[in-house]
């Protein structure tokens, strides 16, 4: 018999931002300026400025060549939601035509599409920039280089003052595990970024749920365990936008093994995983983190970058941007302008 999850078995933490992962991985570049001037690290640290200096600021050498820096996560792979770039000050024509990767290797030239790809005119030198993709590494890579004031050619060059890379829309909500193991760490830390940190429960039909406090666009998700799980069974994954209904809800995967990544298209508030162990004996599983790539209700397209209409009364939907659940009061049409 299936386990309905209550909404009172234990209100953890309601996570309010999304989390800098920079703290988790190092930082390399394509080249260095000099000897202990411009650091790629330095990218990674305060302060959040376009202000430069070779001290707070990365900086790589013109060799000619193309030119990047990257990122690589201590702990694997990561949901990346957004990424935000300060870079040198009065310099954007440096910045032109540059491309941002989240990648699963460290191949340069990167071998996947790029989330981002800068167009025609000087890109802002303060953006943030969506991607909502899994990966191991980012990657900020530039091979057109660029004309000085002075009509001198320039090769690419790479100098970065301050780089935030974000995750999981699951962080601005709830989480919950079923059920409640007294003494162990609370299911909130599941959605802190920290992936070294786990909250063991164990029993029949071990739940997890993620309340993303609104109804959003899920494109995929990603389960992080301590400890694999031992027992043979199926894998569940349910979405819903009601917490206590979810096992009537549409279901996203079911198999008898989990990948690294499921992907999905869905509209939902809550995401629900259950173990269902076969001759239903009881089990055990160390979460360390929950991740949920999608578009946030006010975006849409393949890398969530594009705006909803203003109108639309809940989010529109992920490839046409039309306003899937109708217009707000007063307003009509397919995009909900008259």
């Amino acid at each position: 018999m299936l386990f309905v999850l209550q909404i009172q078995t234990a209100v953890l933490l309601i996570v309010t931002a999304q989390h800098n992962l920079t703290s988790n991985g190092t930082a390399t570049q394509s080249s260095l300026f000099d000897t202990g001037k411009g650091e790629p690290e330095n990218a990674i640290y305060p302060p959040i400025s376009n202000h430069f200096d070779v001290s707070i600021c990365s900086h790589t050498s013109n060799t000619g060549k193309e030119a990047w820096w990257m990122f690589q996560f201590s702990f694997g792979s990561a949901y990346i939601t957004d990424i935000t770039i300060y870079y040198r000050e009065y310099l954007a024509s440096r910045m032109d035509g540059f491309k941002l990767y989240v990648t699963n290797t460290s191949t340069i030239p990167p071998d996947s599409d790029a989330c981002y790809e800068d167009g025609t005119g000087l890109p802002d030198i303060t953006q943030t920039i969506p991607c909502n993709q899994l990966g191991k590494y980012v990657i900020y890579y530039d091979d057109k280089g660029s004309i000085a004031s002075n009509g001198r050619d320039e090769g690419p060059i790479v100098e970065l003052c301050y780089v935030a890379i974000n995750d999981n829309v699951a962080s601005d909500g709830l989480v919950y595990l079923h059920p409640i193991a007294n003494g162990n760490p609370p299911a909130s830390i599941a959605n802190d970024g920290n992936y070294t940190s786990c909250s063991k429960t164990n029993g029949v039909n071990v739940t997890v749920q993620v309340d993303l406090m609104k109804i959003g666009i899920g494109k995929g998700m990603h389960l992080t365990f301590g400890e694999p799980i031992r027992k043979e069974g199926h894998h569940v994954v349910y979405a819903s936008n009601n917490s206590n209904t979810w096992n009537i809800g549409t279901i996203l995967y079911n198999e008898r093994s989990l990948p690294p990544e499921i992907k999905f298209n869905a509209i939902f508030r809550y995401l629900t995983y259950v173990f269902y162990p076969d001759q239903g004996q009881p089990s055990e599983i160390e979460l360390c983190e929950i991740g949920i790539s999608g578009c946030p209700p006010t975006h849409f397209g393949p890398f969530c970058n594009k705006t909803c209409p203003n109108n639309c009364h809940g989010p529109c939907d992920l490839e046409n941007g039309l306003c899937t659940y109708g217009c707000s009061n007063g307003w009509t049409g397919v995009e909900c302008k008259q």
